[in-house]
């Protein structure tokens, strides 16, 4: 990996972290200006590589699998919410800074889930500042700046040097890791898998549109068309 290449890195790895700290509108201000930059970097290497071109041209079938990735990773969200998670529609109710109404005294299982429940609020907390369309534009719109560095950068660099399953991997990996970082286990989790579906896009299709569609509709749908919670 070159200077250009561990520098995108660092700044993808220290966003999430640096943003998720920040009030208001400052966490919408962080994630746009720190994921632009590090898709310019990740442009930019595709360019010097001669790839940029090829990465971004359409293949038959981009918008089918992006859909098709898109909902097989918000149903099965949708279902775990809903059916275990916060199972009626007052529990579904999220305050900016956690959950609207605790369940008191859970134990076993039921405090696993209910802690599930507080930080999947804290994350939609976090989005507070934007609200309908906006919110649904704005998080399309990081989440494909974070496809251009995630995908087409970082997994582009480690594929190189490690193979492309082994980068595609380890990009998942790191992408996971930098959610970690927000300290949301919830967010985390949802990253990896995220992470492994929009990678294997990139891995097997060689293309940053299908993965960028994917990922964009993804969010769009989870905070825009059908939230599996509510902000009151």
């Amino acid at each position: 990996m070159e200077r250009a290449q561990y520098a995108l890195l660092a700044v993808a790895l220290a966003v999430p972290a640096v943003a998720w700290r920040l009030p208001g509108p400052w966490f919408w201000v962080a994630m746009a200006l720190g994921f632009g930059a590090a898709a310019a970097l990740a442009a930019w290497a595709l360019q010097d590589e001669g790839q940029l071109r090829a990465a971004f041209t359409y293949q038959a079938g981009d918008p089918t699998l992006a859909f098709v990735v898109a909902v097989g990773l918000y149903l099965p969200l949708w279902l775990v919410v809903t059916r275990w998670v916060a199972p009626n529609n007052l529990l579904q109710l999220c305050a900016a800074d956690g959950v609207f109404i605790p369940r008191p005294d859970e134990v076993g299982f039921g405090r696993f889930l209910e802690l599930v429940r507080v930080q999947s609020c804290e994350a939609y907390g976090r989005t507070a500042y934007l609200k309908g369309l906006k919110l649904g534009l704005g998080a399309a719109l990081v989440a494909a700046l974070e496809e251009l560095a995630w995908r087409g950068g970082v997994q582009q660099a480690l594929s190189q040097r490690l193979g492309s399953t082994r980068g595609w991997l380890a990009a998942s990996g790191l992408y996971a890791l930098s959610l970690l970082a927000t300290g949301n286990l919830v967010v985390a989790a949802l990253a990896l898998l995220g992470g492994l579906a929009w990678g294997a896009l990139y891995r097997f299709r060689g293309g940053l549109l299908s993965c960028v569609l994917a990922h964009a509709l993804f969010v769009w749908i989870l905070l825009f068309v059908r939230p599996v919670l509510a902000l009151r």
